[in-house]
């Protein structure tokens, strides 16, 4: 088993999620479409059928326009515990135990060069985020 520690499976993870700019929606995607469906139903109900496309459009400005920004990736996974990084580290190092490297720099080499490898690492760090962060990407 290659010899690398949470830190830097830690490192290369954020790497990986920056260069590929994934985003963490916290949940916005759902506050948007509460935010469209009420005024869609309020526009219903005062407006008649042609309400519902009225707030459609109404409440998607709105939530644009209220909503806070996506927060990068590799941000969110700097903010993580000592026990989430440990997390993490097992989860790597179980989906990369099939490849021959030596150490972190070796690693990130072969990521460049190997897209199959590197869409293995990015849905480590996604599924990772997803279930154990409990965030969504966009």
């Amino acid at each position: 088993m290659p010899g690398l520690s949470a830190e830097e499976v830690h490192e290369i993870a954020s790497i990986v999620a920056r260069e590929e700019n994934l985003k963490v929606t916290v949940s916005e995607s759902l506050r948007g479409g509460l935010k469209v469906g009420v005024c869609a139903v309020v526009c219903g109900l005062l407006l008649g059928p042609p309400g519902f496309a009225v707030g459609g459009i109404v409440g998607g400005i709105y939530a644009t326009c209220t909503a806070r920004k996506f927060k990068p990736l590799h941000v969110v996974l700097g903010g993580m515990s000592a026990e989430q990084r440990q997390l993490l580290w097992r989860r790597f190092l179980d989906a990369t135990a099939h490849v021959s490297y030596t150490d972190a720099a070796m690693l990130l080499a072969m990521l460049a060069g190997d897209g199959g490898l590197k869409m293995l690492v990015i849905n480590v760090i996604k599924e990772f985020a997803m279930a154990e962060l409990k965030e969504h990407l966009a």
